[in-house]
């Protein structure tokens, strides 16, 4: 009757085992969206402010301290950064929570830019900013309305 026992406890725990292992994969696996892949979502939301910006190989809409704390990032902007994007993944949640941060400060310095125009303050104006987990975006492709319906798309490909 021992072996019995000793049997059946070790079924139930490999069982147990599997279902945690299966609960866990989709998990893991929704957390590994590639900031391209949201930045994609984004772009069939607003193609004529995507149209106006290019992708860039630095992140240099971060200041170089929370630089080191991203994981992944894409980065658009034109030549006056007025239009952009960028969304960041962050290295742990309290990242991205300073990084939202510094993103809704970095709106704020644009917003009172001495050199942007009228109609290039609305639009920084109207920008979104957002947090969700790990990951962090600023998005200013257009109107307010042009902007939420990307940042919806950028929630709904997380």
């Amino acid at each position: 009757m021992k072996k019995n026992g000793k049997k059946k406890l070790a079924a139930v725990l490999a069982c147990l085992l599997a279902a945690l292992f299966i609960v866990q994969v989709p998990v893991q696996a929704a957390s590994s969206v590639s900031c391209s892949k949201l930045y994609d979502a984004v772009k069939g939301k607003c193609n004529k402010g995507a149209e106006k910006v290019s992708k860039k190989s630095k992140c240099t809409f971060l200041s170089y301290s929370y630089r080191k704390s991203v994981e992944d990032f894409y980065y658009a902007t034109d030549s006056s950064q007025v239009y952009c994007v960028c969304i960041v993944k962050a290295g742990s949640t309290s990242d991205a929570k300073d990084i939202k941060k510094e993103f809704d400060s970095i709106k704020k310095e644009k917003k009172s830019d001495s050199y942007l125009k009228k109609d290039e303050k609305k639009l920084v104006k109207d920008a979104r900013c957002g947090r969700s987990g790990s990951y962090v975006w600023y998005i200013c492709l257009g109107s307010k309305s042009d902007n939420k319906k990307a940042e919806k798309a950028l929630k709904k490909a997380l």
